[in-house]
């Protein structure tokens, strides 16, 4: 697709996590909200380090320490740090880091993908991300409600029969949502995401 004048807001499963694509989505100036992300957390300190555009340097940690030293390892994409000793020993966010500490430093392994993955987690903390996910969750629960409690995937055999059933089923879906509706339990607030 050809770069929008508008932003677009794209809503996809956590599978499509990782900052190559969310890259790729802001040069076409869409924003790639992923609703689940998979794989091991990282720790929410990691939001505060500071990389340089490529990921090969980490400019500050969370503290706002600079690094004396730091490799880089391209298969792994990874930077290993050594910090002055004095400045992890005393550091509020060693709990989480969880540096090797020596006579003279503290080193520990990270990378920019980390610290993406630490600023997606946080950024699924806030009201923004909850209107997102309702919105692609609101999606989802149809199939699963047919798969449910309407038994779709028992379907007869034969076109029109299947056919039939089908029609049926999703008949039943509408008559419950309407129902529902006319009682007063359907409670159907507007979604701000969507105004």
């Amino acid at each position: 697709m050809d770069k929008s004048d508008e932003q677009i807001v794209l809503i996809t499963d956590g599978g499509y996590d990782g900052q190559d694509n969310i890259s790729l989505a802001k040069e076409k100036n869409v924003k790639l909200v992923t609703t689940a992300l998979t794989g091991k957390e990282a720790p929410d300190v990691l939001a505060d380090f500071v990389f340089n555009n490529d990921g090969t340097r980490l400019i500050t940690c969370a503290a706002g320490h600079e690094p004396i030293s730091q490799s880089y390892a391209k298969a792994t994409r990874q930077c290993q740090v050594s910090f002055d000793r004095n400045h992890c020993v005393n550091c509020p966010y060693q709990d989480q880091c969880r540096p090797k500490i020596y006579k003279k430093v503290a080193t520990f392994i990270t990378s920019k993908n980390a610290s993406n993955r630490a600023k997606s987690q946080r950024y699924m903390q806030s009201d923004e991300f909850s209107n997102y996910a309702k919105l692609r969750n609101g999606v989802e629960t149809v199939p699963a409600n047919l798969r449910n409690n309407f038994h779709i995937n028992h379907l007869p055999r034969g076109r029109q029969r299947g056919k039939f059933f089908f029609g049926e089923k999703i008949a039943a879906l509408n008559f419950r949502k309407l129902f529902n509706f006319r009682k007063g339990l359907g409670n159907y607030a507007s979604n701000p995401a969507l105004t």
